[in-house]
């Protein structure tokens, strides 16, 4: 939208000389956001890797509102958050290659609906913190102080360990370990699959297939005894690949579910 003055000051160049300069901007030059600037910022953040705006604007000496509208509006650049992903080596790739060739081989399509992902994860009393994002807004720091600005962390803090398993109709019911308890093929054995061979059948019927990763009490040899007696469909250790999490549904919702039951510290272990 071109504004009034803008229509009436192209009428004037138009009276007075006969055509209407467009390439020349009006009003008056630059004398920071100047395109030796422009170029010296971009050339920053080719050469010098990662630098925040703060540090440019210290460096080039200009301010931070200036950094950021060259930033955006003259190098078109956008910040975006880091993600994370598994540290997959080439021997890792090979594994899901082969994985997924087994899938597509061994599996048909009504078989995918019948897999219970399942997996363990802690839970600890002292929740989740974004430090990015949880801010108190106050005239000083000693008011913020006062007004929820310090979050207490505990150095050993105390966690509970959750077994769940989640397929196409529902999530089996969880089992709580004690506070400090830790998964070994024992209990695995004697309370986990035998909880797991329940909720299949609840929830997929006889024709179902259990997954499990490559952890030590999954992979012993008294796990696999059982799992071979038990189970007449699961996915071994030679078929799912290992440092694989993210093929998980279970460890997808993990992210939510954490942030659900984890959020702000927890001062007993029975509120989790």
């Amino acid at each position: 939208v071109v504004s009034d003055s803008t229509v009436r000051w192209w009428q004037h160049l138009y009276k007075t000389t006969g055509t209407i300069d467009l390439k020349t901007p009006t009003g008056r030059p630059r004398i920071i956001r100047t395109k030796h600037l422009i170029r010296k910022l971009k050339q920053r953040f080719t050469d010098k890797g990662r630098r925040s705006a703060r540090q440019l604007s210290k460096s080039l000496g200009a301010s931070r509102g200036t950094m950021g509208r060259i930033i955006r509006e003259d190098l078109h650049l956008h910040a975006y958050h880091i993600t994370t992903q598994p540290n997959l080596q080439d021997y890792h790739k090979q594994r899901r290659i082969s994985f997924a060739y087994w899938v597509r081989k061994s599996l048909r399509k009504k078989d995918h609906r019948k897999i219970l992902f399942t997996d363990d994860k802690y839970f600890g009393l002292n929740g989740i913190f974004n430090r990015q994002n949880d801010r108190v807004y106050t005239p000083s720091r000693q008011e913020a102080d006062e007004h929820g600005g310090i979050r207490q962390i505990s150095k050993f803090t105390k966690r509970i360990m959750v077994w769940l398993g989640a397929c196409k109709n529902g999530l089996t019911t969880p089992i709580i370990f004690a506070p400090g308890e830790t998964l070994t093929h024992s209990n695995y054995v004697e309370v986990v699959l035998p909880h797991g061979l329940a909720e299949d059948r609840r929830l997929l019927g006889d024709d179902f297939i259990y997954q499990q990763d490559n952890a030590t009490p999954h992979t012993h040899k008294n796990s696999l005894a059982w799992i071979k007696n038990k189970f007449t469909r699961f996915i071994d250790e030679n078929k799912w690949p290992p440092n694989s999490p993210d093929l998980n549904i279970w460890i997808i919702m993990c992210g939510t579910l954490s942030a659900t039951i984890c959020t702000g510290r927890k001062s007993k272990i029975i509120i989790l």
